[in-house]
C-alpha cells in the first residue's frame, strides 16, 4: 500500500523517516512578506488592524474591542466559495516545550498556540499550487489552522483498555446547535453595527453579513472524524525557545513524544514535522540562536523556521509600534461566546509590529516552503500508486466483480453478510485502517479539495462512493457524497437543470438521507445543505431555486435551533431575491416569493421575540413588493399584524 513521501524534516536520533477591528473581509489578499519593518518612535504608535499587517490593507479605527464578530461580509456571490474553501484548510498541530510555552505567557498570551492562531488565516503573498496535471494556480486567500496536539484526550484510556482494537464510540456532533442559537441572540441583541461594517448598505446586504458570520461559525470547528481527514493533521510543529537548556534533545523528545502518542486507527502520524526556533529578542545572544538553528537543519532536515520575537509584553504604554491581535477569524461559537462574555481589558492583546512582521514571514515560509509541496507530493503518490489504477479498465472490472460476489454472497444468509464488503471496513471501530486504499483515496481527495483541485477531488470522491456503499459505510458513504456535490459546483462544470436533477441532486438527497436516518448525525445533514446551497445560489437562475428547495427541506426536517431556524426561513428569502428575470419587465424574478418568505421569516423572529430584525425584514418585504397593495394594509392581513406587533420598534443603527 501506498504510503506518504517520506520527509527529510523527521529527526534521525528519533526516527528514520486577521483580520482585525474590520474582520468582515476574509478574503484578503495579502501582499508580499518582504514589508519593511517600521522604526521604532518615541511615541507610543497603535496599528489599530491586524488586517492592515496580514493582508496590507489598511484599516480604519472603529471603536471598542476587536471583536471577533465582525467577521464575514463577502462583496460577491462568489465569494462564498472561498469562504467554504478557507473552512476546509489544512490543519497544523503544535507541539510546544514548556520554556516555549512559557515565552508566550510573558507576551500575554496562553501558550504558542493562541500565539501562532491568527497567523494561520490569512497567509501573507501569494501561494502557488500545482495540480497533477502540472497546472498553477495562485491563490490569494490561502490558509492553515494552527490546532492543540492534544486532539484525543480519550484515547488513552481507551488504547490502555483494549490495546488491539478501540470500539467505536457516540461520533461527537459537527457543532454545537446551542452555542449557535446563543451566538445568534448575541448578535441580534447587540445590534447590526456589531457584526456589519457598512450600515449605510441595503437590508439585503445586512442579511448577508450575519448569515455569513452564522455560517462561518458553523464551519469553524469540525471535530476528528474517522469519515473525513479535513482535522486531521497535515503537519507538527514542534517548538522550543532559545531559553531550552538543551535544545536539540528536546525536540527529539517532543518528536518521539509526538510519534508515540495513542491515536485512533483511522488517523496516520506519517505527517509533515516542522521544527520552528523561537529567538527570546530581549534576553537570548543572536549569534547563539543562529548557531542553534544550523544545528537543527543539520540535524532535523530543511523544514526548519527561527522567528524573532520579543519576550516583552507589548501595550499602550510602548515606545515601539504595536498592534492590537484580534483573536483567529475560525475559533469555535463557544470559544467565542467566551470571549463576549470575558472584560473588554481581558481581551485586548498587543503585539510588537516588528513580531508581526516576523511571524508574517513565519507563516509564509511555512505553507509556501514546507506544507503545500508536501501535500502536493502526497496527492500525486496516491493518485499515480492508488486512485489511477481504480480508474483503469482493471479497476473497474475489480471494483464490477466484487459488487457482484457481494451480491451473491448477502443471498446466503447473515452468516456470511460481512463477506460481501471489501474486508477493509471494520463495523467495530466504524472506520477503515489509515493505510487501506480507501483511507488514503479518501486523505487524496480531502487533500485536492484543501488544494482547490475540484475536478480531482470530485472524481475521487465519487469513486469512493461507490465503495463505501458496498461496505455499508454509511457515515463514510454520506461524506464522500456531500464534498462530491460541493466540489462539483466550485469545480465551475455548467449546472444545467438536467446535471442539478440527474448528478446533483440524488448527491445531496442520498448524503443527507445517511446522516439523518443511517447514522443520526443531523449537524453533519445541515452542513451538507447550508454549503451545497450557498454555492447553487451563488450560481444564480435556476441554480438559486434549487438552492431555496434544499433550505426548506433543512426546515422540513428541523435540523437547526430556534433562532437559526429563523434565520434559515429568511435565507430562503435571500435565494429567491437573487432571480432578477429579463427584460424590462424583469419576466421570471421572484421578488414575489421572496416577499413572502421574508414574512415567514418575520413572523418567526417576532414569536422569538426580535421585533427589532423582524420590522427591518418587514420593511424590506413592504419596499419590494406589498406597498403597492392596498390590502395588505388591511386588519387581519399577515403584514398588518406583523407591523402592527412590531410599531414601536425603530431600527437604530447606533445600538452596540
Amino acid at each position: 500500500m501506498a504510503s506518504i513521501p517520506t520527509s527529510s524534516s523527521e529527526p534521525s536520533v528519533a526516527d528514520s523517516e486577521y483580520t482585525g477591528l474590520d474582520r468582515s473581509r476574509i478574503l484578503a489578499h495579502p501582499q508580499s512578506t518582504t514589508d519593511t519593518p517600521t522604526s521604532p518612535s518615541p511615541a507610543p504608535s497603535l496599528s489599530l488592524s491586524l488586517s492592515s499587517f496580514l493582508t496590507g490593507h489598511p484599516a480604519a479605527l472603529s471603536g471598542g474591542l476587536a471583536s471577533p464578530s465582525n467577521a464575514v461580509s463577502p462583496s460577491h456571490l462568489s465569494a462564498i466559495a472561498s469562504l467554504v474553501a478557507q473552512s476546509f484548510t489544512p490543519r497544523v498541530s503544535i507541539f510546544a516545550s514548556n520554556d516555549a510555552n512559557e515565552f508566550a505567557r510573558d507576551k500575554g498570551f496562553a501558550s504558542v498556540l493562541d500565539l501562532f492562531r491568527p497567523f494561520g488565516d490569512v497567509v501573507p503573498g501569494p501561494v502557488v499550487v500545482r495540480d497533477t496535471q502540472g497546472i498553477s494556480t495562485t491563490l490569494d486567500d490561502f490558509g492553515i489552522r494552527f490546532t492543540s496536539s492534544a486532539l484525543f484526550p480519550s484515547t488513552q484510556t481507551s488504547h490502555q483498555q483494549s490495546p488491539t482494537k478501540i470500539r467505536k464510540e457516540p461520533a461527537a456532533p459537527c457543532f454545537d446547535l446551542q452555542d449557535l442559537d446563543t451566538l445568534l441572540d448575541i448578535y441580534l441583541g447587540k445590534g447590526m453595527r456589531y457584526f456589519v461594517t457598512d450600515l449605510n448598505a441595503p437590508p439585503t446586504a445586512l442579511h448577508d453579513d450575519l448569515y455569513y458570520k452564522f455560517l462561518q461559525r458553523l464551519l469553524a470547528s469540525p471535530p476528528v472524524s474517522a469519515h473525513e481527514s479535513f482535522s486531521h493533521p497535515v503537519a507538527g510543529i514542534i517548538a522550543i525557545s532559545s531559553r531550552n537548556p538543551q535544545p536539540i534533545e528536546t525536540l527529539s523528545s517532543l518528536y518521539k513524544a509526538g510519534n508515540d502518542a495513542p491515536v485512533p486507527s483511522y488517523m496516520s502520524k506519517d505527517y509533515l514535522r516542522y521544527y520552528v526556533l523561537v529567538h527570546d529578542e530581549d534576553h537570548s545572544d543572536l549569534e547563539r540562536s543562529i548557531a542553534l538553528f544550523e544545528r537543527m537543519k543539520r540535524h532535523f532536515g530543511i523544514h526548519c523556521h527561527m522567528v524573532r520575537l520579543r519576550s516583552v509584553k507589548a501595550d499602550l504604554s510602548s515606545s515601539e509600534p504595536i498592534a492590537l491581535l484580534p483573536p483567529s477569524q475560525w475559533i469555535s461559537a463557544s470559544e467565542e461566546i467566551a470571549l463576549l462574555k470575558a472584560p473588554p481589558e481581558a481581551a485586548e492583546r498587543y503585539i510588537f509590529e516588528s513580531d508581526v512582521q516576523n511571524m508574517r514571514a513565519f507563516a509564509h515560509e511555512l505553507v509556501v516552503k514546507s506544507v503545500v509541496p508536501f501535500m502536493e507530493r502526497c496527492v500525486a503518490t496516491w493518485n499515480d500508486q492508488i486512485a489511477a489504477s481504480r480508474r483503469g479498465l482493471t479497476g473497474r472490472f475489480f471494483s464490477a466483480s466484487r459488487r457482484l460476489l457481494g451480491s451473491n454472497n448477502r443471498g446466503l444468509g447473515s452468516g456470511t453478510a460481512h463477506s460481501a464488503t471489501s474486508g477493509n471496513y471494520d463495523p467495530i471501530t466504524g472506520s477503515y485502517g489509515f493505510m487501506t486504499a480507501e483511507s488514503q483515496m479518501r486523505k487524496l481527495a480531502d487533500y485536492a479539495f484543501m488544494l482547490r483541485d475540484w475536478k480531482l477531488a470530485h472524481s475521487t470522491y465519487d469513486l469512493l462512493r461507490k465503495d463505501f456503499l458496498n461496505d455499508k459505510a454509511w457515515k463514510y458513504h454520506a461524506g464522500s457524497q456531500e464534498m462530491a456535490a460541493a466540489s462539483l459546483i466550485l469545480s465551475g462544470t455548467p449546472l444545467s437543470s438536467k446535471t442539478r436533477a440527474d448528478t446533483l441532486e440524488p448527491l445531496l438527497d442520498s448524503a443527507t438521507y445517511s446522516y439523518i436516518s443511517r447514522c443520526s448525525q443531523p449537524t453533519y445533514a445541515l452542513r451538507t445543505i447550508l454549503i451545497s446551497s450557498e454555492l447553487l445560489r451563488s450560481r444564480g437562475g435556476g441554480a438559486a431555486d434549487d438552492a431555496a428547495r434544499w433550505l426548506m427541506k433543512a426546515i422540513s426536517e428541523k435540523l437547526m435551533g430556534n433562532l437559526a431556524h429563523a434565520l434559515i426561513i429568511e435565507r430562503v428569502s435571500g435565494c429567491y431575491s437573487i432571480r432578477k428575470g429579463v427584460g424590462s419587465q424583469g419576466w421570471g424574478n421572484r421578488r414575489r416569493k421572496a416577499a413572502f418568505w421574508q414574512l415567514v421569516a418575520a413572523k418567526e423572529w417576532v414569536s422569538l421575540d426580535k421585533k427589532q430584525h423582524a420590522r427591518l425584514i418587514l420593511d424590506e418585504a413592504g419596499e419590494n413588493v406589498y406597498d403597492a397593495l392596498d390590502w395588505t394594509d388591511e386588519p387581519g392581513q399577515l403584514l398588518f399584524e406583523l407591523r402592527h406587533s412590531t410599531e414601536s420598534m425603530v431600527y437604530d443603527s447606533s445600538i452596540s
